[in-house]
């Protein structure tokens, strides 16, 4: 079908010139050449290991390409790297993962300031864990990201990704729980929002205390790995309508999404 479509599409313009008029736009072969050349970002839009590679690449300026991966295709990166993983970067040297380590490759003269070791926030996501696996994972697979575009990346996620209070043993390659089922505790933690959001909004407010700066979550560090953690994670709370974010913390989300060049998710939040 798609051939015969093409072939009628053609024979419609036989009597057109064969050259474009000279005015017409053409894309240097340079500019082409130098595009092709750029690294690849392999990705997931809602990852945060995926996150951290990207708004530490937009602040620093590192040109790239950003290639997004449906979360159900396997075979991309297990060619590259040997399993399913993101975010995965390539350059002339050839594929890598992990984020920190792809990170430190393209900012090998330290613009980032190391991690400063705050204790606080780690505590702070830790104590988020399970909360906001309810109120985010059901956002993920309704709100149009690219790794979920197509059913079978949602129905992937949705298998592989557990709903608190399962573990992940319990749910993954679990054959006793079939992918209904499993969508149907989705939409359970879903309509759980009036509640969860009550409590979301209780520790997002602690944030205001740990937060130095827009420009900067720890006092004195400038851009630093504690930035990339943290924003690369906070980020996802943008996907959740409601929720209420503090002034510091809205000034930070949206500093790094324009330094960064990473959106955040507020126009599609659900």
């Amino acid at each position: 079908m798609a051939l015969a479509v093409v072939a009628v599409f053609c024979s419609g313009f036989q009597r057109l010139p064969q050259r474009l008029p000279s005015s017409a736009p053409v894309r240097p072969a340079s500019r082409a050449a130098a595009y092709m050349a750029l690294p690849e970002l392999y990705v997931y839009d809602h990852c945060p290991f995926c996150v951290r590679v990207r708004v530490a690449a937009g602040v620093l300026g590192v040109p790239h390409k950003l290639v997004f991966m449906g979360n159900d295709d396997v075979e991309t990166p297990t060619a590259m790297v040997g399993k399913k993983i993101a975010p995965i970067w390539v350059d002339e040297e050839g594929p890598m993962a992990e984020s920190l380590d792809i990170i430190a490759k393209f900012d090998a003269g330290g613009q980032i300031a190391p991690a400063s070791g705050r204790t606080d926030l780690k505590a702070w996501q830790k104590s988020v864990q399970t909360l906001m696996r309810k109120l985010q994972r059901p956002r993920y697979v309704m709100v149009p990201l690219p790794e979920f575009m197509q059913k079978a990346g949602r129905d992937a996620f949705v298998a592989n990704h557990q709903m608190p209070p399962f573990e992940k043993s319990e749910w993954k390659g679990n054959p006793d729980m079939p992918l209904e089922q499993k969508y149907q505790k989705y939409s359970e933690a879903f309509a759980q929002t009036p509640e969860l959001l009550a409590e979301a909004n209780a520790k997002v407010a602690e944030l205001e205390g740990m937060i130095h700066a827009p420009e900067a979550c720890t006092e004195g560090l400038g851009f630093s790995y504690d930035d990339v953690d943290l924003w690369a994670r906070l980020r996802s709370l943008t996907v959740v309508k409601g929720l209420q974010i503090g002034p510091k913390t809205r000034a930070y989300l949206d500093h790094f999404a324009e330094a960064g060049d990473v959106p955040l998710y507020d126009v599609m939040a659900v």
